[in-house]
């Protein structure tokens, strides 16, 4: 058997305490190892995550090394002209404020850069009081609207996001060869889609643009800010059902460019005299070419070549239109009917009605007559082809 003694109350109270105590002491040392170690990985991997600075990045904008040539057009004193001169003068654009596209915004002088007999342009030749308001006038309306082709304006100067694409206003092959891949392309989408897009669409009936500034283009497309005056094409589009049967032919003139094509196929170009046979490559105009005045001084009427069609039939129709350098535009459209009996003008030249694809109201029409002064268009019964 065992003897248990009992302890005395003092025994037992030390007892008590001495038991506390190394709780306590137990307690203590574990809070102070946990507190140790916690310690000892904060230093090991405090620096690992740590928030790294974000990068700020700056835009400056282009240097005085970034420079523009804007040429000025002048009436030109060769029916074909030379090329332009490389000595242009050079205007240097300075960007104030950082912008994610960086636009040229060329202030022309016409009257102050001499280019010679090689310039492009009407001069002081030129006829007409402008195009009528932005957003529409002899670029198209902005509704759309029954019998008119959709237009669309490209930059050849940047790409589709906005980005900056060299391009030189005195080398006539920086706009030819883009016009050229165009046509090439039968202005396909995936071609066109290389190029800034206006985002304006215009509808078009009929063309008969006076000698304008060359931004009005762009401004009538709503990309007045965006697309300066140089290196730009609006393309037409739309499927024609013939109103009657016949053989046609189209005539006209541009500045700097006029395209038209009926099924993929060239019928017209009519372009500024230093880049006509860049432009027309094997196709040839028809005569009277050269003989005739056009709207605008020192050019004369090209002439397309014969296209029969029938009444009803639905072609595929494309129209484009360009400018080169900038400066000043003019463009006109006319169609004739083979074996028509036309009035002719003091120079021989038949009147002839413009192509249209809808009748041209009275307000359009006192327009036009105001614009082009002495010229004279044929008004009665022109055929009209219109979109389907």
């Amino acid at each position: 058997m065992s003897l248990h003694v009992p302890l005395n109350p003092v025994a037992l109270h030390r007892l008590r305490a001495q038991r506390r105590n190394s709780t306590i002491a137990s307690v203590a040392v574990s809070l102070l190892a946990i507190a140790l170690i916690a310690l000892v990985l904060a230093l090991i991997f405090l620096p690992g995550i740590t928030t790294t600075p974000a990068t700020i990045v700056t835009y400056q904008a282009p240097s005085l090394d970034e420079t523009l040539v804007e040429p000025n057009k002048v009436t030109p004193q060769r029916s074909r002209p030379a090329a332009p001169s490389a000595s242009a003068a050079k205007r240097v654009i300075i960007a104030n404020t950082a912008s994610p596209v960086a636009m040229e915004v060329p202030d022309f002088d016409f009257g102050s850069f001499p280019l010679g007999s090689g310039a492009d342009d009407f001069g002081e030749g030129g006829i007409g009081s402008g195009t009528g308001g932005p957003g529409g006038g002899a670029f198209g309306s902005t509704g759309s609207r029954p019998g008119a082709l959709e237009g669309r304006l490209y930059d050849f100067k940047q790409k589709l996001d906005g980005t900056r694409i060299a391009y030189d206003l005195a080398d006539r092959a920086e706009f030819v060869d883009r016009v050229l891949r165009l046509q090439r392309s039968d202005f396909s989408e995936a071609s066109l889609k290389r190029h800034f897009q206006a985002p304006t669409r215009l509808y078009l009936t009929h063309l008969a643009i006076p000698l304008s500034d060359a931004s009005s283009g762009p401004e009538y497309f709503g990309a007045k800010d965006t697309i300066a005056p140089s290196g730009w094409l609006a393309h037409y589009q739309g499927k024609l059902t013939v109103a009657r049967s016949g053989t046609y032919r189209f005539a006209g003139l541009g500045d700097d460019y006029i395209g038209v094509f009926i099924n993929n196929r060239m019928r017209l170009a009519a372009c500024w005299g230093d880049i006509q046979e860049m432009i027309d490559g094997r196709w040839e105009p028809s005569e009277p070419t050269g003989e005739h005045t056009s709207p605008f001084s020192g050019m004369r009427l090209v002439y397309g070549d014969w296209v029969t069609l029938k009444a009803g039939e639905v072609i595929d129709f494309d129209l484009a239109i360009g400018e080169r350098p900038g400066g000043k535009v003019g463009f006109v459209l006319m169609i004739e009917e083979k074996d028509a009996d036309h009035r002719l003008a003091p120079d021989g030249r038949p009147i002839l009605p413009l192509f249209t694809t809808g009748p041209i109201p009275d307000g359009e029409r006192s327009r036009i007559v105001a614009d082009f002064g002495s010229w004279e268009f044929d008004w009665d019964k022109p055929p009209v082809f219109g979109v389907k």
